[in-house]
């Protein structure tokens, strides 16, 4: 083949002698969307670094709320426990206080009195004021 071509050698002119009479029109320039991989490798390490860390706190910022929500929520039940607590202690103080009442009345301590076979002397008797 190297023979062939070494036998019909074309010579070549540094200006050719016809010049093309129409130039070629070209297309316009259609701008093909990057695709994802090449989007990623245009952006810095800078700019990942900063996305990276945000996106961290973004996650810690998200733990840490459901995380306070937990605790809020748990110490709202303790203050529930805790207020029933109050409450049926109240209502026992009042209960006990009426028992009290009842059973300090003077007409009792008379009659329990007069069963033991005991009697009022009302000299010795004081009316004590709380």
């Amino acid at each position: 083949m190297a023979e062939l071509n070494a036998h019909h050698e074309v010579p070549y002119e540094e200006h050719p002698n016809h010049e093309p009479s129409h130039t070629p029109e070209r297309p316009e320039v259609v701008v093909v969307p990057l695709s994802p991989a090449r989007k990623l490798s245009r952006i810095t390490s800078m700019e990942k670094v900063i996305s990276l860390s945000l996106l961290v706190a973004l996650i810690a910022l998200g733990v840490l709320m459901i995380s306070l929500r937990t605790t809020i929520s748990q110490v709202e039940h303790d203050v529930s426990i805790l207020q029933d607590d109050v409450t049926t202690n109240e209502a026992e103080i009042l209960q006990l206080e009426q028992e009290k009442n009842e059973l300090s009345k003077s007409e009792r301590i008379q009659k329990i009195a007069e069963e033991e076979g005991l009697s009022i002397n009302s000299d010795n008797l004081r009316k004590v004021k709380k």
